[in-house]
Protein backbone atom coordinates (compact mmCIF):
# COMPACT_ATOMS: atom_id res chain seq x y z
CA UNK A 1 0.00 0.00 0.00
CA UNK A 2 1.74 3.34 -1.01
CA UNK A 3 1.24 6.09 1.69
CA UNK A 4 1.25 9.82 0.78
CA UNK A 5 2.36 12.10 1.78
CA UNK A 6 -0.29 14.27 4.48
CA UNK A 7 0.99 17.73 5.56
CA UNK A 8 -1.63 18.32 8.15
CA UNK A 9 -3.14 15.72 10.43
CA UNK A 10 -4.89 15.88 14.24
CA UNK A 11 -2.52 14.79 16.71
CA UNK A 12 -4.64 15.35 19.99
CA UNK A 13 -5.79 18.46 20.91
CA UNK A 14 -3.23 20.25 17.77
CA UNK A 15 -2.75 19.47 14.74
CA UNK A 16 1.05 18.18 12.86
CA UNK A 17 1.87 20.22 10.07
CA UNK A 18 4.79 19.01 7.43
CA UNK A 19 5.51 21.49 4.92
CA UNK A 20 7.95 21.44 2.45
CA UNK A 21 9.83 24.94 2.13
CA UNK A 22 8.54 25.20 -1.57
CA UNK A 23 5.04 24.51 0.12
CA UNK A 24 5.84 27.29 2.62
CA UNK A 25 7.70 29.60 0.08
CA UNK A 26 4.18 29.31 -1.90
CA UNK A 27 1.76 30.04 1.00
CA UNK A 28 3.91 32.49 2.36
CA UNK A 29 4.05 34.26 -1.21
CA UNK A 30 0.09 34.16 -1.64
CA UNK A 31 -0.90 35.27 1.63
CA UNK A 32 1.41 38.45 1.22
CA UNK A 33 0.14 38.89 -2.43
CA UNK A 34 -3.87 38.39 -0.77
CA UNK A 35 -3.25 40.87 1.82
CA UNK A 36 -2.54 43.76 -0.60
CA UNK A 37 -5.52 42.54 -2.63
CA UNK A 38 -7.97 42.63 -0.11
CA UNK A 39 -7.30 46.30 1.14
CA UNK A 40 -7.72 47.03 -2.86
CA UNK A 41 -10.17 47.78 -5.36
CA UNK A 42 -9.41 44.67 -7.66
CA UNK A 43 -11.68 43.13 -9.40
CA UNK A 44 -9.83 39.88 -8.19
CA UNK A 45 -11.54 40.00 -5.13
CA UNK A 46 -15.11 39.96 -6.72
CA UNK A 47 -15.70 36.65 -5.26
CA UNK A 48 -15.17 37.48 -1.44
CA UNK A 49 -17.37 40.35 -1.15
CA UNK A 50 -20.36 38.91 -3.61
CA UNK A 51 -22.92 42.38 -3.35
CA UNK A 52 -25.45 41.25 -0.93
CA UNK A 53 -28.64 42.88 -2.63
CA UNK A 54 -27.83 41.96 -6.39
CA UNK A 55 -27.97 44.86 -8.25
CA UNK A 56 -29.76 47.34 -5.64
CA UNK A 57 -26.55 49.80 -5.82
CA UNK A 58 -27.54 51.60 -2.87
CA UNK A 59 -28.40 48.66 -0.74
CA UNK A 60 -25.15 47.36 -1.49
CA UNK A 61 -23.17 50.49 -0.65
CA UNK A 62 -24.86 50.80 2.81
CA UNK A 63 -23.96 47.18 3.28
CA UNK A 64 -20.52 48.13 2.38
CA UNK A 65 -20.11 51.42 4.64
CA UNK A 66 -22.06 49.47 7.84
CA UNK A 67 -20.06 46.14 7.31
CA UNK A 68 -16.93 46.31 4.78
CA UNK A 69 -14.31 47.32 6.88
CA UNK A 70 -15.05 44.39 9.17
CA UNK A 71 -15.04 41.79 6.78
CA UNK A 72 -11.68 42.91 5.61
CA UNK A 73 -10.23 43.36 9.01
CA UNK A 74 -11.18 39.43 9.62
CA UNK A 75 -9.59 38.26 6.37
CA UNK A 76 -6.70 40.27 7.11
CA UNK A 77 -6.52 38.45 10.73
CA UNK A 78 -6.73 35.03 9.59
CA UNK A 79 -3.53 36.16 6.77
CA UNK A 80 -1.91 37.66 10.51
CA UNK A 81 -2.25 33.90 11.66
CA UNK A 82 -1.22 32.63 8.63
CA UNK A 83 2.21 34.88 8.04
CA UNK A 84 2.80 34.71 11.67
CA UNK A 85 2.68 30.23 11.90
CA UNK A 86 4.19 29.77 8.17
CA UNK A 87 7.18 28.26 10.05
CA UNK A 88 5.63 26.06 12.82
CA UNK A 89 5.23 22.54 13.26
CA UNK A 90 2.03 22.46 15.31
CA UNK A 91 -1.28 24.07 14.78
CA UNK A 92 -4.21 25.13 17.11
CA UNK A 93 -7.90 24.21 16.01
CA UNK A 94 -7.88 28.36 16.40
CA UNK A 95 -5.01 28.85 13.76
CA UNK A 96 -5.65 26.03 11.97
CA UNK A 97 -9.22 27.17 10.85
CA UNK A 98 -7.85 30.80 10.58
CA UNK A 99 -5.31 28.68 7.61
CA UNK A 100 -8.43 27.30 6.34
CA UNK A 101 -10.38 30.36 5.30
CA UNK A 102 -7.37 32.03 3.99
CA UNK A 103 -6.15 29.52 1.66
CA UNK A 104 -9.73 29.19 0.79
CA UNK A 105 -9.98 33.00 0.22
CA UNK A 106 -7.07 32.82 -1.69
CA UNK A 107 -8.61 29.97 -3.90
CA UNK A 108 -11.69 32.13 -4.86
CA UNK A 109 -9.46 34.69 -5.77
CA UNK A 110 -7.07 32.23 -8.05
CA UNK A 111 -10.21 30.73 -9.44
CA UNK A 112 -10.91 34.52 -10.37
CA UNK A 113 -8.59 35.22 -12.42
CA UNK A 114 -7.92 31.62 -14.35
CA UNK A 115 -12.12 32.33 -14.65
CA UNK A 116 -13.16 29.27 -13.26
CA UNK A 117 -16.73 27.93 -13.01
CA UNK A 118 -18.33 24.88 -12.08
CA UNK A 119 -19.74 24.28 -15.41
CA UNK A 120 -16.23 24.47 -17.14
CA UNK A 121 -13.20 22.10 -16.42
CA UNK A 122 -9.77 24.06 -15.40
CA UNK A 123 -7.68 25.61 -18.19
CA UNK A 124 -4.14 26.45 -17.06
CA UNK A 125 -3.87 29.87 -19.05
CA UNK A 126 -0.57 29.19 -21.13
CA UNK A 127 1.02 32.83 -19.66
CA UNK A 128 0.58 31.53 -16.53
CA UNK A 129 0.90 27.95 -15.75
CA UNK A 130 2.00 28.33 -12.09
CA UNK A 131 -1.27 30.16 -11.10
CA UNK A 132 -3.31 27.44 -12.28
CA UNK A 133 -0.99 24.63 -10.45
CA UNK A 134 -1.54 27.28 -7.11
CA UNK A 135 -5.27 26.51 -7.71
CA UNK A 136 -4.55 22.57 -7.35
CA UNK A 137 -2.42 22.79 -4.97
CA UNK A 138 -4.48 25.18 -2.54
CA UNK A 139 -7.60 22.49 -3.59
CA UNK A 140 -5.27 19.41 -2.38
CA UNK A 141 -4.36 21.71 1.04
CA UNK A 142 -7.39 22.49 2.02
CA UNK A 143 -9.04 19.07 1.44
CA UNK A 144 -6.30 17.95 3.98
CA UNK A 145 -7.26 20.92 6.38
CA UNK A 146 -10.96 19.06 6.33
CA UNK A 147 -9.79 16.26 6.44
CA UNK A 148 -7.75 16.18 9.48
CA UNK A 149 -10.66 18.09 11.56
CA UNK A 150 -12.49 14.78 10.55
CA UNK A 151 -9.58 12.68 12.57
Amino acid sequence: MVRFHRPVRREGDHFAVEFTEAERALVSSLTAQMRHLVTSDSTAIRRLFPPPYGDDAERNAGYDALAGTELVDRRLEALDVVERTIEATELSEDELLAWMRSLNDVRLVLGTILDVSEDEPLVPHPDAPETAAAYEYLGFLLEMVVEAFDE
